[in-house]
């Protein structure tokens, strides 16, 4: 049995706050991308933004970003904040940007680009509360599932059972049955949801998708 996320990713912060109430209606974690313009070429709001809307869910916030230890300052103070995770391939060094989490008593999250093996991050397991594969390029939304995703999610299981998996991009109808089988144990979707004519309808629909028995 999966967990349905819904993700925002815009730099729109009109767009931020709609899809953030609208989330809210939905579930009670909302993951929230972060994304600098540098680690990928896109950029989305920052933590001004997401300071300035107070959530009634937790939210994940998804960094992005080469260097991660500005952002974990400013959103680890929000109480409304549960779980930061950043991306394997940043510029500096990875134990500082766990112990920064931990340092807020935030959960922490690492995110593996989909050309990054998965056993390459082995080493950080034991300090994880989640990893997450991202199965195409990060920082966009509405792209496909990537075709390697269910190795990845056999290796990141071999590797670590007990680890909490988390699968973002290309997550619908069609496959999040699949995905929840597979063992991940969270999916994020964002295109799946809100370009839907009904976003309830949608996410019911994949909410009951995911609650399959392994």
């Amino acid at each position: 049995m999966a967990k349905i996320v819904p993700g925002i990713l815009t730099a729109d912060e009109k767009v931020y706050i709609e899809r953030l109430r609208l989330a809210e209606h939905l579930s009670d974690l909302i993951q929230i991308d972060v994304v600098d313009g540098k680690f990928s070429k896109n950029i989305t709001v920052g933590a001004e933004i997401i300071e300035k809307y107070p959530s009634s869910s937790f939210l994940e916030i998804q960094l992005m970003v080469l260097d991660p230890i500005p952002y974990i300052s400013a959103l680890g103070q929000l109480e409304f904040v549960s779980r930061i995770i950043f991306p394997f391939e940043i510029t500096v060094n990875r134990n500082e940007a766990v112990y920064s989490i931990k340092k807020f008593d935030k959960q922490v999250g690492l995110s593996l680009n989909p050309d990054t093996p998965v056993e390459d991050a082995y080493d950080y397991f034991s300090d994880l509360d989640l990893l997450l594969l991202m199965t195409g390029n990060p920082g966009y939304s509405g792209q496909a599932l990537g075709k390697d995703t269910f190795k990845r999610i056999k290796e990141a299981k071999l590797l670590d059972l007990t680890l909490p998996l988390e699968i973002d991009i290309g997550v619908n109808e069609e496959n999040t049955r699949q995905l929840a089988l597979a063992g991940a144990d969270f999916l994020v979707t964002s295109s799946a949801i809100f370009n839907a004519k009904d976003t309830k309808v949608a996410f019911d629909k994949l909410d009951m998708l995911a609650k399959v028995k392994r």
